[in-house]
């Protein structure tokens, strides 16, 4: 289904902290809708018990989540609803909505909805005003965006352990309720109060840490829990960590459908596309510019210079999460960070071409230090010592290039 029906609270699945915006733009448009708790050890051992084992990680902690929810009553069932996004392409994550129907209705809870926008048409179709609804999403996305980068570049040079959290816990309520009352000038608004109490946070920025980009599959690249909070172990190596946005992937989505309507010659479309493509820069370098003297990257490049970036080594043809990944290193190597951190669920197809690209991109670069990281749900004993060893590599390379 693409709308609930009425009556029903919609839940969505606690991928990263962009759920309170999704949460927020649903409640805008009286929609009642609930985050679910997040993953944990628990719904990853509920997924694994009910997938077939070749599924990926994201796919057992989904599922975990979902089953978990209706089974220890934290829903009612007969009023409830999952939100569920799917795209096409070879990503099993397409298939999500089609597995958990399945599952819901062996387990005895198809009683439950599920709703599955797709990125074939940019994830509209949703609810009574689906466009308004994504846009309002959209702008609660790129909110919270902001504010993971304020957090990225603050905590690793806070004065005082602790308050650089506590300030983006308080930005997030803030920007909750702002996309919960329509976004636009709210939003705009709340942004400036959290760039007012982050500025204020004392800091010491007198000795720079080596800057290292972590990016790869959305899903493991966004949730703490399934990447092992590996953003905190590369803090805590002495690295400071910058990492790709959800908001991209809205922008990823836009390229890749106005492609298609190229190709099929789908002109009404290719210009509807277009303006909501236009808008969304727009609104996007708006909420940047509340922080951007805060922000050595408040804004990352058009899809279209990013696709350009890619092309010597992946071209924007053959699409997948891959070539967002292969573009998204260009830029970050092209700006100065000093090293990659390539993650990815074990048989992750994008992230294993990645992967396999990764030699030519690491020359063109000076050797850029580069770790790819598989997960599967499993914890990885050595996580640490790798890292450290990494973090190590990357202080070198950035010493040799004069790179903070």
């Amino acid at each position: 289904m693409t709308a609930p029906a009425e009556g029903r609270t919609v839940y969505i699945p606690n991928m990263s902290d962009h759920a309170v915006a999704v949460v927020g733009a649903l409640r805008h448009h009286g929609i009642p809708a609930a985050v679910l708790p997040p993953p944990d050890d628990e719904t990853l051992q509920i997924g694994l018990a009910l997938c077939r084992g070749r599924e990926c990680l994201p796919c057992f902690l989904a599922t975990g989540d979902v089953i978990r929810a209706c089974r220890h009553g934290v829903i009612d069932r007969a009023h409830a609803a999952f939100l569920m996004p799917g795209s096409p392409g070879p990503c099993r994550f397409g298939q999500y909505r089609v597995l958990h129907r399945m599952i819901l209705d062996d387990e005895g809870f198809g009683d439950v909805e599920i709703l599955a926008p797709s990125s074939t048409n940019s994830y509209s179709g949703f609810g009574e005003h689906p466009q308004a609804l994504r846009l309002l999403a959209w702008q609660g996305v790129v909110a919270v965006d902001l504010l993971l980068k304020l957090r990225y570049e603050f905590r690793p040079y806070e004065r005082e352990p602790g308050v650089t959290e506590a300030a983006y816990r308080r930005g997030l309520r803030v920007l909750e309720d702002a996309t919960a009352a329509g976004g636009g000038r709210r939003l705009v608004s709340a942004m400036d109060g959290v760039a007012a109490e982050f500025a204020a946070l004392p800091v010491d920025r007198a000795s720079p840490r080596p800057v290292v980009a972590m990016l790869g599959e959305i899903y493991v690249m966004l949730n703490p829990h399934s990447n092992q909070d590996l953003i905190l172990q590369l803090e805590a190596a002495g690295a400071e960590v910058v990492t790709g946005t959800l908001a991209e992937w809205f922008h990823f989505a836009d390229e890749t459908k106005m492609d298609r309507d190229v190709l099929f010659g789908s002109w009404g479309a290719l210009v509807g596309t277009k303006a909501l493509s236009l808008y969304q820069r727009r609104f996007e370098r708006r909420m940047a510019d509340r922080v951007a003297h805060l922000l050595r990257r408040p804004a990352d490049p058009p899809m279209r210079e990013l696709f350009a970036m890619a092309r010597p080594y992946f071209d924007p043809l053959l699409g997948t999460e891959a070539l967002l990944s292969v573009a998204k290193v260009v830029h970050y190597a092209a700006e100065g960070v000093s090293g990659i951190v390539n993650v990815m669920p074990f048989s992750c197809m994008p992230g294993i071409v990645v992967s396999g690209l990764s030699a030519g991109l690491r020359r063109d670069f000076g050797q850029l230090p580069w770790l790819d990281v598989v997960f599967d749900g499993q914890r990885i004993t050595n996580i640490r010592t790798r890292l450290e060893a990494f973090v190590h590599q990357v202080s070198q390379f950035a010493r040799t290039r004069g790179v903070a």
